[in-house]
């Protein structure tokens, strides 16, 4: 795992916000725990997810969206990684999405 590509406060805010959790996973820096932020997205906001990953001259990069139906809405993030990209993306609808929606 590549520790340039982990971003620790974003963890902990996924993990407290969005998962409703204690502890911080590595959901920046991990697929698998990252999928499950996706998961719970949807579920909760009914978003719409879209990922792209493009090769360039500055490298690699992935770019996520959730698009929110309701509001008409997208919220886009990059990253170098898809798990940074996601959660970035997650993180931007999460805090206009949330403020509408009881927890």
């Amino acid at each position: 795992m590549r520790t340039d590509y982990v971003d620790r406060e974003l963890d902990l805010f996924i993990a407290a916000q969005v998962m409703e959790q204690k502890g911080a996973p590595p959901y920046t820096s991990d697929i698998t725990q990252a999928w499950h932020v996706v998961e719970k997205m949807v579920r909760k906001f009914f978003c719409e997810l879209k990922m792209d990953m493009f090769l360039g001259v500055s490298g690699e990069h992935w770019v996520v969206s959730f698009y929110s139906p309701r509001k008409c809405k997208r919220y886009e993030s990059r990253g170098k990684t898809a798990p940074l990209a996601i959660c970035r993306a997650a993180k931007e609808a999460y805090l206009d999405l949330a403020g509408g929606y009881q927890t």
